[in-house]
């Protein structure tokens, strides 16, 4: 039993005769005949009952016309999904996602789940290090990070746009109530809850610096191992902190919030990494076109505003 031969059986079947199958399949009826013969002769069954009228399916042609109707249903359905895989409709896209990333690579993760809602979508959170491993093996397809001195890997990278470091805070942690900006001196003496000196994007560093160009040692009381420990520990009151400012809006509901430091503004760069594979799925390469699209418009509205 092959394909055409049950492509001519169900045509008889839905057309009542071997004529009406030759009229829509365009071929001569003494092939679809004999090709009929043999798929009774294989299957040691009579699917037909000839009369004057034309054809007339018995119960195990009847029972072979339904299976042969779900075939060809998944045979569609397969050749569908294969062409839509291609195009990036379906399939599955792995993203790594680091803590200080989240809101950024959450924003351009509903944009394109929006765009491509068929697209199975599997996220992890974990330490760079980690995720970077994941993505050179190829257990991830993209990975949203900061950008940094040494990059172990020979990775594809696209900038997301700049992200500033700012002071993090509680209200009763403010060391300028009411201002916008904190001036350096008012940092004198306040408690700091900074990153440890094995920081991967050095964001204490500079400001640490700054504060011994201004003239004191900055009290720091705490130093944490990765962002998120940073964050409970602002919030638990121990002191002040200093991160990128879209990190003080991945807690909403709560009373965080960044203040720049008057003077001194230094810059942290999300980027998007990814492996120079020429055969990446077609979902991956929307993914990516996706982030160049939005990330070119970001860019064009700026433009815009200076003008």
């Amino acid at each position: 039993m092959n394909f055409k031969q049950l492509e001519y059986f169900a045509a008889a079947a839905e057309e009542g005769s071997i004529s009406g199958a030759s009229r829509v399949l365009h071929v001569a009826q003494p092939p679809i005949s004999r090709q009929l013969a043999l798929l009774e002769d294989e299957l040691g069954v009579c699917l037909f009952l000839r009369n004057n009228r034309g054809i007339e399916l018995t119960e195990a042609g009847q029972c072979l016309y339904q299976h042969s109707q779900e075939m060809f249903y998944n045979l569609r359905a397969m050749a569908e999904s294969v062409r839509e895989m291609d195009t990036g409709v379906r399939g599955q896209l792995r993203v790594g996602v680091i803590y200080s990333t989240a809101l950024i690579a959450t924003q351009l993760i509903k944009e394109y789940h929006q765009r491509f809602p068929k697209v199975d979508l599997y996220v992890r959170m974990g330490s760079p290090d980690d995720l970077l491993e994941d993505l050179w093996r190829r257990d991830l397809h993209v990975l949203f990070l900061r950008d940094q001195s040494r990059r172990p890997y020979n990775l594809k990278e696209q900038v997301l746009g700049e992200d500033p470091l700012e002071l993090v805070m509680c209200p009763e942690t403010d060391p300028a109530p009411g201002q916008d900006a904190v001036p350096i001196q008012a940092l004198r003496d306040v408690p700091m809850c900074l990153l440890g000196n094995d920081d991967l994007w050095d964001y204490s560093r500079g400001l640490v610096a700054e504060c011994h160009r201004a003239g004191f040692a900055p009290n720091v009381v705490c130093q944490c191992y990765d962002t998120p420990m940073e964050l409970q520990m602002i919030l638990a009151g121990f002191g002040v902190g200093f991160l990128p400012r879209s990190i003080g809006k991945t807690c909403p509901g709560s009373a965080v919030y960044t203040k720049p430091v008057l003077e001194f503004s230094p810059m942290s760069y999300p980027i998007l990494l990814w492996n120079n594979d020429p055969h990446h799925a077609g979902c991956v390469r929307q993914f990516l076109a996706l982030a160049s699209q939005l990330q070119e418009g970001k860019q064009t509205q700026a433009a815009n505003f200076i003008k």
